[in-house]
């Protein structure tokens, strides 16, 4: 039961998707027993045809078996790539709808799963693993199929004929499977090995070349290459082992077929000689070995790929078995009314709380502003409000709803997020400005209320402009504006602003700012920032100190207070005066 239970796991949601191709496989399956019976009908003729001769036939004999054998090759060729065809494109269609359905689950995991999951491993699970995968569904069954027809089959022709030389060939064939019976567990173990290797590898590369511009800064290109050069080590010891056992494998089946062959001249040859076996008896039993060689090959083959897949199987399931995020609950119109009351949040395996007893409300169409310094929970907030995280219930409400009860998707559909750490994809400019599905054709306002347009004329394609991977080919501030402008152009009754102006100089910040009054039209703005300046309009500032609400009120109040905001906001004051030029204007 566990051993079923355990391939179950591992090849049962493939299964599910090849069942979906039942017309393919049928016709596929249909067509292996009509090559295996032509095949092993051909030895019987061919020896038939020698006695005959031996005994004095006629060239009408000869020629209507030469006609005979052309029509059996031409069955055998024809349903020899019928069922090919139909079975391997099964199993492509298999590994087609196994990616897709693996990247939809993917996608609907939780946030809090990705930040403890390794993107390199989740590449090789999607590509290699499931490769692997789809050797079950389509060679495995075809070439298993086969194998199955021809053995009993080609075993029992071998016995009605004659009884010592088919136990003479068995016997050698019965020590090929005692073998594989102990070589299997090795080749499991190391198949696992050897893919959890290579998901290591792609992980390290991935991070090598996303971050190439700091290894290459702080000249750690010999660190970075010892480290890949030690996973390679262990994964060319992990597959040297593997491929070890496999030649083994692969040898002990290809020896096997010549000592079967020795055993059947041996045993056969004094059975001719005592004349209990003809010639063309002899022949039969040859063309037979000849017939079962390659199945046994293949059933070597097989056995050595299949830990290497089931292995794969389990990869890839685990990914499946991870619960998705549910999204069910309500869906009402939300306007982007905010209320935290006394939230404690930590985050899973943190010792310290990230936000502790947070109390704050907002009107919809108002703007909050949060400042703290680094770790003092202003993302930890905006991510609670998106729900990329679960808060405690009766923490969090949107509109008097509890997010809890809120479908996730359409509480995140009512904020727009412009993120202190920005992705852009290996596109254009436009297609990241205009990434969002609700976003209109028009990119002019949007671009303009960011102040990117003041960068277009130093990109060589303006808003065409190819921006590389991860917008590697602007700079920190252009990551920034581009992603201010998506966030501007989808039209969301709410924005959320994550540190989103930390990278542009004073005289663009208060570009932007004018910019996104203008573009605004009555939208809940939640800003953190570390610049004070962009929150002296906000309508509520919470000052968090390590999750703490220290002070909270307007900029007028918190001023007044002479607490830490007002501290803090007379030091950058000063401070930009000095960066101020004499006589600077700002762009229009």
């Amino acid at each position: 039961l566990s051993l079923h239970g355990s391939i179950r796991r591992a090849f049962g949601r493939p299964a599910a998707l090849l069942r979906r191709h039942l017309t393919l496989v049928l016709i596929g399956v249909l067509f292996v027993p009509v090559h295996a019976a032509v095949s092993l009908w051909m030895p019987r003729l061919l020896g038939e045809t020698l006695d005959a001769l031996q005994s004095g036939g006629s060239a009408t004999t000869l020629r209507d078996t030469c006609l005979l054998l052309l029509v059996l090759a031409l069955v055998e060729s024809g349903s020899r790539y019928v069922s090919r065809k139909t079975l391997i494109d099964a199993s492509r269609l298999v590994e087609q709808e196994l990616k897709n359905d693996l990247v939809a689950h993917l996608q609907r995991l939780p946030i809090a799963w990705f930040d403890r999951s390794r993107t390199g491993d989740l590449q090789s699970r999607l590509t290699q693993d499931v490769e692997l995968v789809r050797f079950v569904m389509g060679p495995l069954l075809l070439h298993g199929g086969s194998t199955l027809c021809l053995l009993p089959a080609g075993f029992w022709l071998m016995a009605s004929m004659d009884v010592p030389v088919t136990l003479a060939a068995v016997g050698v064939f019965g020590a090929l499977f005692v073998g594989m019976r102990f070589l299997m567990p090795r080749l499991h173990r190391w198949s696992k090995k050897s893919q959890e290797a290579i998901g290591q590898i792609s992980q390290r590369a991935q991070e090598d070349f996303a971050g190439i511009r700091v290894v290459q800064q702080f000249a750690t290109a010999a660190r970075e290459r010892a480290a890949m050069a030690t996973k390679n080590r262990r994964y060319l010891l992990a597959n040297l082992r593997l491929v070890r056992l496999r030649s083994l494998l692969n040898a002990a089946s290809h020896s096997t077929s010549g000592v079967v062959m020795l055993m059947v001249l041996v045993v056969g040859g004094h059975q001719v000689v005592a004349g209990e076996l003809t010639i063309g008896q002899l022949f039969q039993f040859l063309g037979y070995l000849a017939l079962l060689t390659f199945p046994l090959e293949i059933l070597g083959w097989t056995l050595a790929t299949m830990p290497r897949a089931y292995a794969a199987g389990i990869r890839i399931a685990e990914l499946f078995e991870v619960e998705p995020e549910a999204d069910t609950g309500a869906a009402p119109p939300l306007r982007g009314e905010l209320r935290v009351e006394h939230l404690t949040f930590t985050y899973p395996g943190a010792e310290r709380p990230a936000l502790q007893d947070v109390s704050f409300s907002l009107a919809p169409g108002r703007k909050l502003g949060l400042v703290g310094p680094v770790g003092s929970g202003k993302s930890t907030l905006l991510a609670l409000l998106l729900r990329f995280y679960d808060p405690p219930r009766g923490t969090v409400f949107v509109d008097g709803h509890d997010v809890l009860d809120l479908r996730p998707s359409a509480l995140r559909a009512l904020f727009a997020l412009a993120p202190q750490e920005p992705f852009l994809f290996s596109d254009t400019v436009a297609a990241n400005v205009a990434f969002a599905a609700d976003a209109p054709d028009d990119l002019t306002a949007a671009v303009a209320a960011a102040a990117l347009d003041q960068d277009l004329p130093q990109l060589h394609l303006g808003l065409e402009t190819i921006v590389g991977e991860r917008g590697v080919t602007l700079s920190g501030g252009q990551r920034q504006r581009v992603s201010l402008a998506r966030a501007l152009l989808s039209e969301r009754p709410g924005l959320l602003l994550d540190d989103t102006l930390s990278a542009v100089d004073p005289v663009t910040e208060r570009r932007i700012l004018r910019g996104l009054a203008a573009q605004r039209r009555g939208r809940t703005l939640l800003v953190a920032s570390h610049r004070l300046s962009v929150l002296q309009d906000a309508d509520l500032v919470l000052v968090l100190d390590r999750g703490h609400v220290r002070e909270q009120g307007d900029h007028a109040a918190l001023m007044a207070r002479d607490g830490l905001y007002a501290h803090a906001f007379r030091r950058q004051s000063e401070a930009s005066a000095l960066e101020s030029l004499p006589g600077e204007e700002e762009p229009t």
